[in-house]
């Protein structure tokens, strides 16, 4: 019961992430094709027209219709399988690559340190958010149709952008940890650092692989976000008409971040409009960080020692200095009834 309540986190957070992801598919396989669009006009009960595309949130449709006659809610269900795909498949590449950097980072002296750290604090110092909205509206201005191949390069380009600040951070974590005294003994020995990577740093990073990968997870998302305020989108975007011959790119995944940014002029007409990406969004987030938390939480575990102690024990020895002995006292006792008896037998 006590695991249980510590890993509760990880397991609502899981349940939430594993729901979302499988709802998607099976709207995608199962649930799509039997809807019915919504209507493009709206009757009240007397017969009378009362609106038209875009619909505000109601019970039929949660997140209301927007002006393309789309259903939102069914957008988001559709988009969740590829925004959380993602963020889980652009923090994979930066742990892994960030690991194997940090791990080679933390093993190299001053001299490499002094060349390498100016480079790494202008990604610091920089947001993420500038140095890739240039290069994303070149990649979709400057390749063709290929559509593949400007998805893999958007995922490569989120995903390097990181991993300078992750192999700073590792590495310095592995200098840290090269400095316990355990593997000063062992270098003493004759321990090469093959040998340290593989007995020792690596034991030592695999508790914390996946903590890594959750907040990396969070910070795609939070990425994502922004470069959708841009109405930048990963997977392309398609042209969609209204009635007066605006057109409008949309994104063709659904992507939520693409949602919220291609419907970002939107808001002065149907403020509502964001509303369901932007819960999916806090929603995501939220389950995401609840999976953090447990996992801190067992990392951090530790066993507290019983601290009661007995009464009898503490006053036996609470007026004891630091270097008396615990049977001085009887000694001395001894020594005095030997005195006294040899005294006695004199007289």
């Amino acid at each position: 019961m006590k695991n249980l309540k510590h890993n509760l986190p990880i397991l609502i957070g899981c349940f939430m992430i594993i729901g979302l992801i499988a709802f998607s598919f099976i709207y995608t396989y199962f649930i799509k094709d039997t809807l019915n669009p919504p209507p493009t006009f709206l009757y009240n009960d007397e017969g009378k027209m009362i609106g038209t595309y875009g619909y505000p949130p109601s019970l039929t449709y949660p997140f209301g219709v927007d002006r393309f006659g789309r259903d939102v809610f069914w957008m988001v269900v559709d988009g969740a399988k590829y925004t959380i795909a993602i963020a889980l498949v652009v923090a994979f590449i930066r742990v892994l690559f960030g690991i194997l950097f940090g791990i080679f980072y933390g093993f190299t002296g001053k001299k490499f340190e002094t060349i390498v750290n100016p480079f790494i604090n202008a990604f610091r110092f920089v947001p993420a958010v500038i140095i890739v909205l240039p290069i994303f509206q070149m990649l979709q201005s400057g390749i063709g149709g290929n559509q593949f191949k400007i998805i893999s390069l958007q995922i490569l380009l989120i995903s390097f952008i990181a991993i300078p600040i992750l192999t700073s951070t590792i590495g310095d974590e592995v200098k840290e940890f090269l400095k316990n005294d355990f593997i000063l003994s062992s270098k003493v020995i004759g321990a090469g650092n093959m040998w340290l990577r593989r007995k020792h740093v690596f034991p030592f990073l695999r508790t914390r692989i996946l903590l890594l990968f959750v907040q990396q997870t969070i910070q795609v998302l939070f990425l994502l976000t922004q470069l959708g305020v841009f109405r930048l989108f990963i997977g392309g975007a398609v042209t969609l008409f209204i009635d007066d011959g605006d057109g409008r790119n949309m994104s063709k995944a659904n992507e939520w971040a693409a949602m919220i940014g291609s419907n970002f002029f939107e808001l002065s007409i149907d403020p509502w409009v964001i509303i369901g990406p932007s819960i999916a969004f806090i929603l995501t987030i939220f389950a995401f960080n609840l999976i953090k938390l447990g996992i801190e939480r067992i990392i951090h575990k530790q066993p507290t020692p019983s601290k009661k102690l007995k009464h009898d024990a503490i006053m036996e020895y609470d007026s004891l200095s630091d270097f008396d002995f615990v049977n001085k006292t009887e000694e001395k006792t001894d020594l005095m009834k030997e005195d006294k008896s040899s005294y006695i037998l004199s007289k």
